[in-house]
């Protein structure tokens, strides 16, 4: 599969998600560093479901993918410490993971499925969200395997769509 062949498909995905939404979400795009590091984008389902898209550069080659993801933005409510309820007071800090497909692209282009699970911080008021997040990648081609990425990383949502919906 060809560099341009992947970006083709990653397009079409990402543009037909939103005619499945129940109503226009929240989209954010920013940067993360780790393995892969480039560019990130999330699209809002609705207020726990996403779509996130990255794509990037991991150990030297071109890294495409895109996952669902589910949030659950009440597990630090049952944590009964002060650091999480001083940070949960100043904004949402839900738990999250996915699944979705990889594409590394090198002279042997890997496929396979990742797996993140990652902790994100929106703070009350703003139009940023902070996160990281370690993302077990079962491969498939060219040989099976397993490898594993992680990530820190922001996103600025764009004010022109709807405001997000705080919990």
């Amino acid at each position: 599969m060809s560099i341009k062949r992947g970006l083709l498909y990653l397009s079409l995905i990402l543009m037909a998600v939103p005619a499945f939404a129940d109503r226009s979400g929240d989209q954010g795009v920013g940067l993360m560093v780790g393995n892969p590091s480039g560019f990130s984008y999330k699209f809002w389902l609705d207020n726990n479901a996403a779509l996130d898209a990255a794509m990037g550069i991991d150990q030297g080659k071109f890294d495409v993918h895109a996952e669902f993801l589910w949030h659950n933005f009440t597990w630090a409510n049952k944590i009964q410490d002060n650091m999480i309820k001083g940070i949960t007071d100043n904004g949402d800090f839900p738990l999250y993971f996915g699944v979705g497909p990889r594409v590394l692209f090198n002279g042997n282009t890997e496929f396979g499925l990742r797996f993140p699970v990652g902790l994100s911080f929106l703070p009350h008021n703003t139009t940023w969200e902070f996160f990281g997040e370690l993302a077990p990648v079962l491969r498939f081609t060219p040989d099976t395997g397993m490898n594993f990425d992680f990530g820190i990383g922001a996103r600025y949502y764009f004010p022109a769509v709807r405001p997000r919906v705080t919990n």
